[in-house]
């Protein structure tokens, strides 16, 4: 239950982070994508059908806050969660630097995702070369950051074990 409150929390200050404060950063047209660092957190450290549905969950919240197509969010989100979840099981991911390119592919399968959907709802001149540079810096961003989430995530699941070991 402790765990389940921890990644509530950390989802909610994600969220919050990447819909307000991030936006003030000098890299603002390309806001760091921490939610989906959470959701790879979760497909690598936590594969399971509470997990898969937080990382849908994650999405959805994006969606509601800050996308015009209600869904989008939620799908790109549980797609990247299922391929972290599968590509997990055939490769050891405890390095950093190693997790930070399942980051960054991750992002490019959520951006591919989020640009195919959109594609049938949106006909704009010169999408798909916008979509593509601004796919390509949110994705490199987020794995430049990935290693300092999972490092947080980490020392809060610590402190979550311990405080669990002393209860008991």
């Amino acid at each position: 239950m402790r765990l389940f409150l921890l990644f509530f929390v950390a989802g909610i200050v994600v969220l919050l982070l990447q819909t307000t404060l991030l936006h003030l950063l000098p890299t603002h047209p390309v806001v760091p994508d921490l939610t989906l660092v959470l959701c790879v957190y979760l497909g690598l450290y936590h594969p399971s059908v509470g997990a898969a549905l937080g990382a849908f969950l994650l999405g959805y919240s994006v969606d509601v806050v800050s996308s015009r197509i209600i869904g989008i969010n939620a799908f790109a989100m549980s797609l990247v969660f299922l391929a972290v979840y599968l590509s997990s099981r055939a490769i050891w991911l405890q390095n950093p630097l190693v997790t930070s390119l399942l980051v960054l592919f991750a992002a490019l399968i959520k951006g591919a995702a989020l640009v195919l959907v959109s594609a049938l709802f949106v006909s704009v001149e010169g999408f798909w070369i916008g979509a593509g540079w601004y796919i390509i810096r949110e994705a490199f961003l987020a794995a430049v950051l990935a290693p300092l989430v999972f490092a947080l995530l980490r020392r809060g699941e610590s402190y979550v074990n311990r405080f669990r070991a002393a209860a008991q």
